[in-house]
């Protein structure tokens, strides 16, 4: 929220900005013994699309990046085999994905190519259904 609040007033004076905020599909469908995670994840896409509504017919964007399980050394240090096994197993893609992954969508939603995207959450999981 800070960040966020920061940043208005640079893109105030520029006329043009980007709000990207990272969340995870955990703020999206909930987390099994997650609750404090998933509600912190709810509430920075609500706060996400509140803003968009707050600023709609300006050239400001707000947007959500919701990553699914992505391979950091924090994840690969808390997995047993069996545990990223059966995490690999629920992602249609077949395999985790990176931080690569998540910029990629990052650098377009930064872009005027997502100049029509606002308000929303773009899902970086493989194509994962369930968490």
């Amino acid at each position: 929220f800070l960040t966020i609040r920061e940043s208005l007033n640079s893109m105030r004076q520029t006329d043009w900005g980007r709000v990207i905020t990272i969340a995870s599909i955990a703020g999206v469908r909930g987390l099994k013994g997650g609750a404090a995670y998933s509600a912190s994840k709810h509430g920075m896409i609500g706060l996400t699309r509140s803003l968009a509504e707050d600023f709609l017919g300006t050239n400001y964007t707000f947007n959500a990046i919701c990553p699914g399980f992505i391979a950091t050394d924090i994840t690969a240090g808390k997995l047993t085999d069996e545990m990223r096994a059966q995490v690999l197993a629920g992602i249609p893609m077949g395999r985790a994905g990176t931080a690569d992954d998540v910029a990629g969508c990052a650098l377009f939603l930064a872009s005027d190519l997502s100049s029509y995207c606002t308000g929303t959450e773009v899902d970086v999981n493989g194509g994962s259904l369930i968490h």
